[in-house]
């Protein structure tokens, strides 16, 4: 794949590839899973391809509440799981 460049100054530019204007509950959980696997703030947003308004309601709580148990639950499901 070929790398995108600013077509004036050269620099190397990031395809958006998703682009979401709200999270639904799953997005909300792989944001949680994603922070706890280390993820920076910053790199979540952009891989959900959404602004950091959304995201920060989300990792505190003020959207989609329960994403974050059910994010601990899947990881410790996939702790436990035979691959």
């Amino acid at each position: 794949m070929a790398i995108s460049r600013h077509p004036m100054t050269g620099v190397p530019l990031n395809d958006i590839v998703v682009r979401r204007k709200a999270l639904d509950e799953d997005d909300a959980v792989t944001a949680h899973i994603m922070r706890r696997q280390g993820s920076s703030f910053t790199e979540i947003v952009h891989r959900l391809g959404t602004n950091a308004n959304r995201v920060g309601e989300v990792l505190r709580g003020d959207a989609f509440p329960q994403a974050a148990e059910k994010a601990r639950n899947l990881l410790k499901d996939d702790l436990f799981s035979t691959h």
